[in-house]
């Protein structure tokens, strides 16, 4: 699901890993426009996992305006969508306080700013989160107040050459 909205959404190129051997741990990056989306994987997901994915859709769906419908199809693509949701889960309870501080139409640019740094910061370490990011509204306490609150551990997204 990250890698359909960073085509879609994201001007910057996305990051992948190759498979990492013991010597390689090579990261390059990849041009958006080389990238085709993946097969549907799971013809169906079950309740309990579409009604995560309701809610995913409905936290970013003022900064990421994509349908419920397509937000679904997009987890049907990724080969262990608990995993993904559990990723974008983590990222609606880093992304909604911050949300809720700073609500109101004249700050939209800021909560999508934010909604861009939580993007990158579940592919990649903090650090390079921010520098990817190019960030230009969020304020350094901002940057730290939101990324505090991101538990889990960065997961590149791997993309497959053919």
């Amino acid at each position: 699901m990250r890698k359909f909205i960073l085509i879609t959404i994201l001007a910057v190129s996305i990051i992948s890993c190759k498979e990492k051997t013991k010597s390689d741990s090579n990261v390059e990056t990849i041009k958006i426009e080389n990238l085709t989306p993946s097969p549907i994987v799971h013809e169906s997901l079950n309740d309990e996992q579409l009604k995560k994915i309701k809610f995913i859709q409905e936290t970013f769906n003022e900064v990421y305006p994509v349908s419920l419908e397509e937000t679904i199809t997009n987890f049907k693509r990724d080969q262990n969508p608990d995993n993904e949701i559990n990723v974008w889960l983590n990222m609606a309870k880093t992304f909604q306080p911050f949300a809720s501080e700073n609500s109101g139409a004249e700050k939209i640019e800021v909560r999508k700013e934010a909604f861009k740094l939580i993007l990158m910061r579940s592919m990649m370490p903090e650090k390079d989160a921010i520098h990817s990011s190019e960030l230009k509204i969020l304020s350094e306490n901002e940057i730290q107040d939101i990324l505090k609150n991101y538990t889990l551990e960065a997961k590149p997204i791997k993309v497959e050459k053919r």
